[in-house]
């Protein structure tokens, strides 16, 4: 899940994360043409949060689909649209777990899905990744692709961390501080994340604390889990969408296509 303080202000999350979000989408569009798909879409983006892909996409002549599990979310990502672009992109309610995208997107088969900076961790078992994997292969056309951002756990090598980000908006400004500790391993796999929001506005200051865990897979867990998925892993990419090889630990696009 997100910080419980992003579902309460979704634009304290889009003020700290909407830097380079378009360098991002301009990579998947890369992505999309270098596999033979088409790069103006339709995508399907999960978990959409605050709606800062799907506004950067449809700038790029994109059309989307997105959904995300939190109302305030998503109605937060229908306030930034523009009128004019209602025919570009689709915003709904759903679980990653159980989505139907002919729900909400009906007629409309995608040709790429990604789900970014490890949104797709906060599944927190194999059935759940597994069903939800099962939702997009269905939403997908034949030989499509879902784009998944993962970092790769070393159960006992990774230490404790910490990452930093600020973002401001007028007369907001936001700091967000996470520390991870990273997952023992063996039954325990859940990596633990303390995020604490500073937040300086005319009407005051503010700290909003909150805690959540992230599930973790070391490189034979997360093929494992693929290799009973309906897609193959057809490589890594980085944001840019040129082609890596991936590292334990380290974060990587991992491209996975629909068997056809």
């Amino acid at each position: 899940m997100i910080a419980e303080g992003f579902y309460d202000e979704p634009m304290l999350y889009d003020v700290l994360h909407g830097k380079g979000t378009a360098g991002e989408v301009r990579g998947l569009r890369h992505l999309a043409d270098r596999l033979g798909l088409d790069p103006a879409g339709p995508w399907l983006e999960p978990a959409c949060g605050s709606g800062r892909y799907v506004r950067a996409a449809v700038a790029q002549g994109v059309r989307i689909s997105a959904f995300d599990l939190s109302e305030a979310m998503i109605e937060y990502a229908r306030s930034r649209m523009h009128d004019g672009d209602a025919d570009k992109f689709r915003l709904a309610v759903a679980d990653m777990r159980t989505f139907v995208a002919s729900d909400f997107a009906p007629g409309w088969t995608f040709e790429l899905a990604f789900n970014p900076i490890n949104t797709i961790r906060h599944l927190e078992t194999d059935a759940d990744l597994l069903a939800h994997l099962e939702r997009i292969h269905d939403a997908l056309r034949p030989g499509g692709v879902y784009a998944v951002g993962m970092s790769l756990s070393v159960y006992g090598f990774e230490q404790p961390s910490e990452d930093t980000w600020a973002g401001t908006r007028g007369s907001l400004k936001v700091t967000q501080v996470v520390q991870y500790t990273p997952a023992p391993g063996g039954r325990d796999r859940m990596e633990q994340v303390h995020n604490v929001l500073a937040v300086t506005r005319p009407s005051g200051n503010q700290i909003i604390p909150s805690a959540y865990g992230l599930r973790s897979y070391d490189r034979e867990q997360w093929e494992a889990v693929l290799a009973q998925s309906p897609f193959s892993i057809r490589g890594c990419v980085d944001e840019a969408g040129e082609d890596i090889v991936p590292t334990s630990p380290g974060y990587a696009l991992w491209v996975l296509q629909r068997d056809r």
